[in-house]
């Protein structure tokens, strides 16, 4: 099974087509069509049929997609590593990351690694959550990810590279409320107990997600229930409809930094909501660009932002 025709018929399978596949990837389209027939061949079944102007994988098709791609992505190991024995910086790094964790910490490695090597393309892949995240690295659409630590399963290798605390922003109406109260009783302005906000509407992602879990399980912890009365998966819009007022929130630092500077009020929950983040990976052999982003997070977590060695 050549691994030429297998990168063509997993092009055509990612891009939904053999025109598209060719505009993508500058093969002609006889090419990719032979290759795609050569494969069907060899394997004795189609890999490929037609709904009316496009193509969709058949069952054989899916279950060759995810071996294909982790053949390809070992080549692509094999190639690197000569390389960067002789010196070569080049290549591309594909790193996922859970949405919420995009800002702090992958902003910040990305920015030094490509600040260390230069020559390395970095590509961002956007898993929608953790499942979709895990099944990202296993199938090879990416080499590293960075993911929240806690329920990884165990075929994947992971390092812990620290804790990220979580902060509550509060609307002007609540804050004023919850606020003034604490300062009657006397209590400091920049933490607020989750049983004050027993009755607080919330804006929250939806079930399943990280954030989520970390809000039920915090009021868990103290005997009460969120009270969501917004659910968004548009991340971006949990900010402004906290500002709007339609509710307060539980959300990384960076988004409280964020939510501060547009009005709302940044306050930390008591008891303390914060979870373990983890640079996870299919296990060895890394290409040479995936070692060093793994070796510059572990750097992060030890406190020294630099890649040993």
């Amino acid at each position: 099974m050549d691994s030429r025709k297998l990168a063509k018929f997993v092009a055509v399978a990612d891009h939904g087509g053999f025109t598209a596949a060719a505009d993508a990837t500058g093969a002609s389209q006889p090419a990719l069509s032979i290759a795609v027939r050569e494969l069907e061949a060899e394997l004795g079944l189609e890999l490929f049929e037609r709904v009316g102007r496009r193509i969709h994988l058949t069952a054989a098709g899916q279950a060759l997609l995810g071996p294909s791609r982790l053949v390809l992505r070992d080549l692509e190991v094999g190639r690197a590593a000569v390389a960067a024995v002789a010196g070569v910086e080049a290549g591309t790094l594909t790193v996922a990351s859970l949405p919420t964790l995009a800002a702090d910490p992958l902003a910040r490695l990305v920015g030094r690694f490509r600040q260390l090597h230069p020559g390395v393309t970095v590509d961002l892949a956007a898993p929608e959550d953790t499942s979709d995240l895990v099944a990202m690295v296993r199938d090879g659409r990416c080499e590293v990810a960075v993911s929240e630590a806690a329920g990884l399963p165990a075929d994947l290798t992971g390092s812990d590279i620290g804790a990220q605390p979580l902060s509550l922003i509060l609307p002007p109406p609540v804050a004023a409320t919850v606020l003034g109260r604490r300062r009657r009783r006397g209590g400091g302005p920049d933490r607020v107990g989750l049983t004050e906000l027993a009755d607080v509407p919330f804006v929250a992602t939806p079930p399943g997600t990280s954030t989520r879990r970390l809000l039920d399980e915090g009021f868990a912890a103290v005997g009460a229930v969120a009270q969501v009365a917004v659910v968004t998966a548009q991340r971006d819009a949990v900010v402004p409809l906290v500002v709007a007022g339609a509710g307060a929130a539980l959300v990384p630092e960076p988004l409280a930094e964020a939510a501060a500077a547009a009005g709302a009020t940044v306050a930390r929950p008591v008891p303390a909501v914060s979870r373990r983040i983890a640079v996870v990976h299919r296990g060895e052999p890394l290409s040479p660009a995936a070692a060093r982003f793994m070796a510059l997070a572990r750097a992060r977590r030890d406190g020294a932002f630099k890649v040993p060695g």
